[in-house]
């Protein structure tokens, strides 16, 4: 049976929600801009080795602050810790655009300034996790994840051309530039959010509060064991973020063809979204799985030497799946773990899934130097098969069911 667009997207009827979907849309238009345009300002100053130095330095200290960031976001409002975590990463991305519309600091300066934005990111996916419950009602949720992810690819659809063309006539220190600007408003319309104030006054100490994250982390198997190995097929993903842009650079004719290849997986997340919204697997682990191994057949397509036209193609589907892998992740974590516990757990999901990326950002480039891009490619798609098959022999995450929830009706 058909839904009706008002039911489709009821998660907007809810205010806090619609605050955070803005704030969200907002900043991922000056993200899809700046994602383009930082690998090529690194590209036209020097290799891909310097943009793995560069991507690794920034997901390295993401890492680093990630489960601190879990712990003040279980203790503070969580929109109040989102605004500042825009608020740094506004400061680095204009110091960063200032830089290369100066052509002052060269890599050196981008690398510092991007390990500055990575101080933000570690504290963002801890809270907006969190957040998200606190923003809608229960039986709304999957559909709010849905709509986080949508209005990210939508944006994400646009944002790279865009950025694309800002490069290719001007200079992606513009691009940058915008970016900063759009953590400014995203971080005003988080501070509007009605966050409920959280108990404070008998929490126990950092270290204690750490450790009870890290029990409700680990006695979930299905939660440790997947991320691990996420984290590992994350590694090898590595190879398609630095060498991506490089082949691009290379073969298929530079920022231009790059932008059409980005804009083509936002697409994809796209239509994954909307499927997304609407889509009740009965093991929503397994579907989380299967969706996420879609994302290997743009590496693929790159490591076989296919045209741009067909690598695009590749990373459309890629995007889809990523889109109901991540939407049918975080329902499944927010249903599964305790709210008080939410952001701390999440800092192990985030760590644990990311920690290995920037040693792979950093070897990747040194890796293919040795053995040729080719090789690299077939080695990062050998990891990555191996880590999501490994996943689905999981019984815990077989065990995983989709709950029932009755309709509920909230104020807006």
């Amino acid at each position: 049976m058909a839904m009706p667009l008002r039911e489709r997207l009821g998660a907007l009827q809810e205010r806090d929600f619609r605050l955070l979907f803005t704030g969200t849309m907002v900043t991922t238009v000056g993200d899809r801009l700046a994602g383009i345009a930082l690998a090529f300002a690194v590209l036209d100053i020097a290799s891909a080795t310097a943009l793995g130095i560069v991507f690794a330095v920034r997901q390295g200290v993401q890492a680093l602050v990630v489960v601190a960031g879990g712990v003040l976001s279980d203790r503070l409002p969580r929109n109040l810790v989102l605004v500042g975590a825009s608020l740094i990463q506004a400061a680095a991305q204009a110091a960063t655009a200032a830089c290369v519309l100066a052509g002052v600091g060269g890599v050196v300066a981008i690398v510092a300034l991007q390990a500055v934005y990575g101080l933000g990111l570690g504290l963002v996916i801890p809270a907006e996790v969190g957040l998200v419950p606190q923003t809608v009602s229960p039986d709304r949720l999957q559909q709010a994840n849905a709509l986080q992810g949508l209005t990210r690819n939508i944006v994400g659809v646009l944002g790279p051309a865009v950025g694309g063309a800002i490069v290719v006539a001007g200079s992606p220190g513009i691009a940058l530039a915008i970016d900063a600007a759009s953590f400014l408003v995203c971080a005003e319309l988080l501070r509007r959010i009605r966050a409920t104030p959280r108990e404070t006054a008998d929490a126990p100490g950092f270290v204690a509060e750490l450790r009870e994250g890290w029990q409700e982390f680990t006695s979930r198997t299905w939660l440790w064991a997947s991320v691990v190995l996420f984290g590992i097929g994350n590694l090898a993903f590595a190879g398609w973020i630095v060498l991506g842009p490089a082949v691009a650079d290379e073969r298929l004719g530079g920022a231009g063809p790059w932008a059409v290849i980005l804009t083509a997986g936002g697409a994809g997340a796209v239509v994954g979204g909307v499927v997304a919204m609407r889509l009740r697997p009965r093991r929503p682990l397994v579907a989380c799985t299967v969706a996420a191994m879609l994302l290997s057949l743009q590496t693929l397509s790159l490591a076989l030497g296919a045209p741009t036209a067909v690598i695009a193609a590749a990373a459309l589907v890629g995007g889809a799946g990523v889109a109901v892998h991540l939407t049918l992740w975080f329902t499944v974590f927010q249903q599964q773990v305790p709210e008080r516990a939410q952001s701390r757990v999440a800092s192990y999901d985030t760590l644990g899934s990311f920690v290995l990326m920037p040693l792979g950002m950093a070897l990747v480039g040194p890796l293919a130097d040795a053995v040729g891009i080719v090789e690299t490619l077939w080695i990062a798609l050998a990891v990555m098969w191996s880590s999501w098959a490994a996943i689905l022999a999981l019984p815990s995450v077989w065990a995983i069911r989709r709950p029932a929830f009755a309709p509920t009706a909230v104020p807006t």
